[in-house]
């Protein structure tokens, strides 16, 4: 609720020409301050009105209400999936015309490529027509390049945005489901459930926007790539073609266990996050009760079941992972050796088609193809956990909008109300009850322990829904809660509670509800900062923080549930007297107390016992029909004492609440307060502010990635991770500089042969196909074992340190000081545990996997580059040289963002 004012950067995306659209200048400015120093919030630029949180979700709310009703008349469950598609479908069906165009230039440049080769191959100085065909070709390939990094960063920025769209829609729906759900569809969910959707869940539509519409792309694209490879080398491609074919079905079937895997691992994400918030919220009884060790003991068993599915989804995506770079390499080598023995001559120029061909359709079919399949199950999983949530029951609320003359005839009627928490029990909350408050009037709610005063008040706000009779509420409802509740914010945030601050209003409240002489002994008075649980006030100030948020509403109707519990008795005759008979005397008021000394000013009691009403009329009536007030209430005033010989210690500690609230109040029949007496309300130390959550600066060193590869393998294991990938590597290099060293020595028999035969000789058999065609078989199965190997081993050394990483963390948790408690939101916390822990899970071993085998994959194709035309690395050196120098300028703000973004959820 606290609302921080900041200046908010112009976005320059709203005036960009095309030019600056399509080649993304507009963010120069951006770079170019994250290139000078670390970046703020405030650097961050205003957010587009079609991004804005509240469009996006109303807009996906709309359509949702819309299926939702749909689905009511047609007798069916709704479909969120067909929400979102009603919502965002169009646009992004449109993004696939730039996929689509991606991929046809991706199938046309190794035509072109091989066009060029042919030239040379067949190269004539006289012939001017082939010179000028292979100048277009030289400019078709330029072209294409560049229009495919274009149109490529283009498709990305919009699928991921569209992502982000569905993201921030879905974020925005499930919280305001959170807000509304009523109390038997509260009993169907928990906060690790809800923590987890919002943490977790969403995220999948971030990840499945960019690669769904290869699920349509990469088909038809092997289709065309089948035809060109069928004109370049005949029959002899259907070889490579049914390795594909195979490795689809094969892919779909990963990609179901992926969903299974991912419905087990978000149940057990939900427990683990329950628990851990049970944790945080009890972290004070745990220490004092050094429960830590069970606490510890029980998280972990959850965490061991989850890592457990976790690496089981590891396993299939290192074999995912694996099959990418590897069935090129099985393609390529089925292909030319069912080439080779159909008695067909390989060349440099068919080899070179042949495999840019089967490399175009090899990040396709193989790579993403298989990753739309993983995370449309994952997606699916995901947004049938969100639907069942937001189809949950909500609060009936009723039309809240009320002319000024019903306003001020506020009303509260029930006849005859019967209501049931849980109809399975046999006795329902409340039994024919029936009760009439009328403008100014005040009704005391007593009775025992049990006996449905809260329930009643659950009823009128509309969370305990009636089975039976009439219940009419006339104005707007406020609810001041027995349990106070409090906001990290500023004590004003915490009692305007968005509210426009009305300075003369403002005062008449902190008066009425004793919080002035608070306001004036507090440092930052009332701009002071709550803590986390409204740490830095004591229990009595939590309680008139929590009265005065109701009053400032300027409500018709109020609903007190039991607001002087918390307060001594001097305080509780100034709230009393000041505020509820006070600055309250012209609302209707219900209020719910066990304080029988305020019975007289009352113009109505209702007296209740196990949910039926035993009595009901004003003080005098209710004496005169013979109701005994003490002994209905004496079972509450006996368990008190109990209570507190249980606990002396909390008793002694919450009296101590009580003293500082009692020398707070400005009461008209106290004494002036002296220094000494105020002083006692204050904490010993200076007060606890929120901390600001600390964020990273600069470079991330060498150290942390030792670190985190080291709390998921020993040193020994690290090092034979590095040399088996260095292995898988070679293979790879080796496989094709073998298949190149193969295609020149055919050229150079191809030229002796041209020589020889004019001599009457046959030179066939000298090129021994069984030595080459054996070395390279030997060298495929090799980069095929170690590649796997390679994927399968470092997956399982990251999902291993994410789990130690996790235990220390949760272990440091437990150790710290309850100041950290104070001083940090559980909300803070918790994301650490939630999306941090997911990053660390899934996000990152991929990421990892997938940058070291890149990494290691250009070194080699330089390498063997290099090794064939050493001339090559002239124009290496200075572009490696450009490209660090871009990946330094992007990673310095990228960086940045990245780490505001975490510190700022």
């Amino acid at each position: 609720m606290e609302q921080l004012k900041r200046d908010v950067q112009f976005n320059p995306l709203t005036t960009a020409n095309f030019f600056s659209r399509v080649f993304f200048c507009w963010v120069t400015p951006l770079f170019s301050i994250g290139n000078k120093r670390r970046l703020e919030e405030d650097d961050m630029y205003q957010v587009l009105p079609d991004d804005a949180s509240q469009g996006l979700g109303e807009e996906l709310q709309r359509h949702w209400d819309k299926e939702v009703r749909k689905a009511a008349k047609e007798l069916r469950m709704p479909k969120l999936t067909k929400a979102i598609l009603n919502c965002y479908g169009k646009p992004y069906a449109v993004l696939g015309i730039f996929s689509f165009t991606v991929e046809v230039i991706k199938v046309i440049q190794p035509v072109f490529l091989g066009k060029l080769i042919q030239y040379f191959e067949k190269y004539d100085p006289d012939d001017m027509d082939a010179l000028y065909e292979a100048f277009g070709y030289a400019a078709g390939v330029s072209l294409s390049t560049v229009a495919l990094t274009v149109l490529q960063s283009l498709y990305f920025y919009h699928v991921l945005r569209t992502g982000m769209k569905i993201r921030v829609a879905m974020c925005h729906m499930i919280y305001k489901k959170a807000l509304c759900l009523s109390s038997a569809a509260m009993g169907k969910t928990t906060t690790g459930q809800i923590v987890n959707l919002l943490s977790n869940d969403v995220n999948k539509f971030d990840e499945v926007t960019t690669n769904l519409h290869y699920l349509w792309i990469a088909p038809l694209q092997a289709v065309v790539v089948i035809i060109l490879l069928w004109y370049e080398i005949g029959p002899s491609c259907l070889a490579g073609v049914a390795v594909l074919v195979f490795l689809m079905p094969l892919q779909t079937m990963f990609g179901k266990l992926f969903g299974s895997l991912r419905s087990k691992t978000a149940v057990l994400t939900d427990s683990r996050i329950r628990t851990m918030n049970e944790v945080v919220s009890g972290i004070r009884i745990i220490k004092m009760y050094a429960w830590e060790k069970p606490f510890s003991a029980l998280v972990n068993e959850v965490r061991r079941k989850e890592i457990s599915k976790i690496m089981s989804s590891s396993f299939l995506r290192g074999l995912n992972m694996a099959s990418f770079f590897a069935a090129s390499k099985i393609i390529v080598f089925i292909t030319f050796t069912v080439y080779v023995l159909l008695g067909n001559t390989i060349s440099a120029s068919r080899v070179f088609v042949a495999v840019s061909l089967y490399g175009a359709i090899k990040i396709t079919v193989t790579l993403f193809f298989p990753l739309a399949i993983e995370k449309v199950f994952e997606t699916i999983i995901s947004i049938r956990r969100i639907k069942n949530f937001l189809l949950l029951d909500e609060i009936e609320r009723p039309n809240m909008r009320f002319t000024l003359e019903e306003k001020k005839d506020a009303s509260v009627e029930i006849k005859d109300l019967i209501c049931y928490w849980d109809k399975c029990l046999d006795a329902p909350s409340l039994q024919n009850l029936s009760l009439t408050v009328k403008s100014e009037q005040l009704v005391v709610v007593i009775g025992p322990v049990g006996a449905g005063k809260s329930s009643l008040v659950s009823a009128i706000l509309g969370e305990l829904p009636h089975d039976k009779g009439v219940l009419k509420v006339k104005g707007q409802l406020t609810y001041a809660s027995q349990q106070p509740w409090v906001f990290p914010g500023t004590i004003r945030s915490n009692i305007l509670f968005g509210k426009e601050l009305h300075p003369q209003k403002y005062e008449k409240v902190l008066r009425a509800c004793a919080l002035k002489r608070d306001m004036e002994l507090l440092p930052d008075g009332d701009l002071t900062l709550i803590g986390d649980r409204g740490a830095t006030l004591s229990g009595g100030q939590k309680a008139r923080v929590n009265l005065a948020r109701a009053v400032y509403q300027d409500a018709d109707i109020y609903l007190l549930d039991d607001p002087l519990s918390a307060v001594d008795a001097e305080v509780g005759r100034h709230l009393f007297e000041q505020c509820i008979c006070g600055i309250l005397k012209n609302k209707p008021r219900i209020l719910v107390t066990h304080q029988l000394q305020y019975l007289q000013a009352a113009d109505q009691i209702l007296v209740l016992k196990e949910g039926h009403v035993v009595g009901r009329g004003t003080y005098s009536e209710l004496q005169h029909s013979g109701v005994d007030f003490t002994s209905l209430l004496k079972r509450d005033e006996e368990e008190e004492p109990q209570t507190n010989n249980n606990h002396s210690v909390l008793k002694h500690a919450f009296s101590q609440d009580s003293v500082r609230s009692q020398n707070s109040v400005v009461s008209h029949t106290s004494s002036v307060h002296s220094v000494k007496d105020g002083a006692k309300q204050l904490p010993e130390e200076p007060v606890q502010t929120i901390a600001e959550e600390s964020r990273s600066e600069g470079n991330i060193g060498a150290s942390l990635y030792f670190k985190y590869l080291n709390a998921g393998a020993s040193i020994l294991v690290m090092l034979g991770t590095v040399l088996l990938s260095l292995i898988a590597e070679v293979a790879y290099v080796l496989q094709d500089w073998w298949l190149a060293y193969w295609v020149g020595e055919q050229e150079k028999l191809n030229i002796n042969s041209t020589v020889i035969v004019q001599n009457g000789l046959n030179i066939t058999q000298e090129l021994d196909l069984g030595f080459y065609m054996g070395i390279y078989a030997g060298l495929t199965l090799a980069s095929v074992i170690f590649g796997f190997a390679r994927s399968l081993v470092m997956f399982n050394v990251l999902v291993k340190a994410a789990q130690s990483l996790h235990n220390r963390m949760f272990i440091s948790i437990l150790r710290t000081p309850v100041r950290f408690f104070d001083i940090n939101p559980i909300g803070r916390i918790l994301n650490r545990f939630s999306k941090d822990i997911c990053q660390l899970d899934s996000m990152l071993p991929i990421t990892f996997v997938d940058f070291s085998q890149l990494i290691l994959q250009n070194i080699g194709v330089v390498a063997v580059a290099a090794a064939v035309m050493p001339w090559i690395l002239i124009p290496v050196v200075p572009l490696l040289i450009i490209f660090l120098f871009l990946r330094r300028y992007f990673l310095q703000t990228s960086r940045d963002v990245k780490r505001l973004e975490s510190t700022s959820e």
